[in-house]
Order: structure tokens, then C-alpha cells, then sequence
């Protein structure tokens, strides 16, 4: 896969807990039956998002890397005919099991309310602040994922650009420049549509850096994600009043004569 940077920008950040909360994401969203997991499509969803993030130099774990391998290798054996012999076991039971025992860990450390027992912190915030409202009947937006604003990025770069190769080695871009220009916006406007924040006539690379802008605002609390439910369409949204995000983003607004 070609390198995304010409001049190498690597961003960290903390997507899921681990590979286990990934795999959880992918099942729960395709309504998937852990004991009878369509090995193929998960293994196709997971590299998938492994080679976004790739893509986009982001950097992961290398436990994600040894899941991709675990995923490969059951999809490999699942090709092979049985041997016959009355030992023989799916070989989904490798994941499955340790799946099966994730999910009753990370439900009793919810219960328990100690989410630091499953490890580092989730992506964007561990209480879910509320949606902003919308009139009944009408298209209602709910918190999106990392996955759903993936999704839409890639789509948005199918749309203008066959390749998604960026050389930055001739462009003086900024992620924390396009950090602050994000956070005048929400600050003057309240909310924006994802689309909108990416202007037409940007070079690959500036729509990069505007996408790991808004990747980091998220991580940092600094602004919120949210899907309408019918059209899929995605807004951003500035921090609930009163939070610390709130304050600082405020602190960005233009002001008024």
C-alpha cells in the first residue's frame, strides 16, 4: 500500500479498547450471531478498517495486527473439508470463545462502573452526552461511531478521488492549524455538516488533514459526532453548554462589536 504522507504525520489514537472491541462493533452491527459468525465477512470488514487507518497513518496496537492473523487463519481453515473425526470442532470456536468471554467482562465492569478494568479509554468519551433534540417525525441524529465517520470519509474520497495516496512533501498543512479552524466554526455556528467541512476545491491532502483534525477534536471531547437515523447524514456538533470542551471551544469565537 503506497505511504500517505511524503512527509511522514503519524496520529495515535485510541479507536477501540483493543481488537476484541472491534470485533464486538462489527458483530453487534451486521446483527451476527457470535457461534455462528460468517467468518469471510468478518475477517473482509476488519481488514478493511485496518487499511483505512493505515491509509491515514494512523497508528494501532500491534494486538489488532495478531487478531488480523488469528481472523486470516480461521478463514483458511474454514476452507479445508472436514477430516471427519468425531473431535473435530469449528474452527470459529477460537474466536468465538474468547469473544463470548470479553463481552461478560466488559458488561460486568459497565455494571461495576470501573471501565478501566478492559484497558485504555474508548475513543471519544465514556458517558454519552444527549442528542440534540428534533421535532417528532422527523429525521432524529444519534451519536455515531468511529466506524460510521470512516465510512463517510471514504466515500467522500471515492466520490473526487480515485486514488487515496497524498503526497504532503509540496504542502504546508496543519492539523493543529485545522484544529482551530474547526473549533471558529462550531464556535460561531453550533453544528456542521461532515460534508460541509470539506470544501471542494481542497487538495487530497487538505481533506486529510481536515479528517484527522476532526479525529482529534472527537478524541479530545471537542466536539460530537452525531447520525441522522433515516438519511445516515452526519453532523458535527460544538460540546454540550457548560462542559469544559464548552468553555475552551468558546473561547475560539469571534467577537462581537
Amino acid at each position: 500500500m503506497n505511504r500517505l504522507f511524503g512527509t511522514r504525520y503519524a496520529v495515535k489514537l485510541d479507536v477501540f479498547e483493543g481488537p476484541m472491541d472491534l470485533l464486538v462493533h462489527l458483530v453487534i452491527k451486521n446483527d451476527m450471531d457470535i457461534l455462528d459468525i460468517p467468518i469471510a465477512i468478518i475477517t473482509e470488514q476488519y481488514m478493511a478498517y485496518l487499511e483505512m487507518l493505515q491509509s491515514l497513518d494512523i497508528e494501532f496496537a500491534g494486538d489488532f495486527l495478531l487478531m488480523a492473523s488469528t481472523l486470516t487463519h480461521i478463514k483458511s481453515r474454514m476452507l479445508l473439508p472436514p477430516s471427519g473425526g468425531e473431535e473435530d470442532e469449528d474452527p470459529r470456536m477460537e474466536i468465538a470463545r474468547p469473544l463470548l468471554e470479553y463481552l461478560r467482562m466488559k458488561r460486568a465492569s459497565e455494571w461495576l462502573g470501573d471501565r478501566e478494568m478492559l484497558g485504555t479509554a474508548t475513543f471519544v468519551r465514556q458517558e454519552r452526552e444527549p442528542a440534540p433534540e428534533a421535532p417528532a417525525g422527523e429525521d432524529r441524529p444519534m451519536e455515531a461511531d468511529l466506524m460510521d465517520l470512516v465510512n463517510a470519509f471514504r466515500e467522500l474520497m471515492a466520490g473526487r478521488y480515485r486514488d487515496h495516496a497524498v503526497d504532503f512533501s509540496t504542502e504546508k498543512l496543519s492539523v493543529r492549524q485545522r484544529i482551530e479552524e474547526v473549533a471558529q466554526r462550531l464556535a460561531r455556528k453550533g453544528s456542521i455538516l461532515f460534508t460541509d467541512l470539506f470544501h471542494p476545491k481542497e487538495s487530497k491532502a487538505e481533506l486529510v488533514v481536515t479528517f484527522l483534525a476532526i479525529l482529534e477534536m472527537a478524541k479530545q471531547g471537542r466536539l460530537r459526532i452525531m447520525q441522522h437515523v433515516q438519511s445516515g447524514i452526519i453532523r458535527i456538533f460544538a460540546p454540550m453548554p457548560g462542559s469544559p470542551a464548552h468553555e475552551e471551544t468558546a473561547l475560539h469565537a469571534p467577537a462581537h462589536p
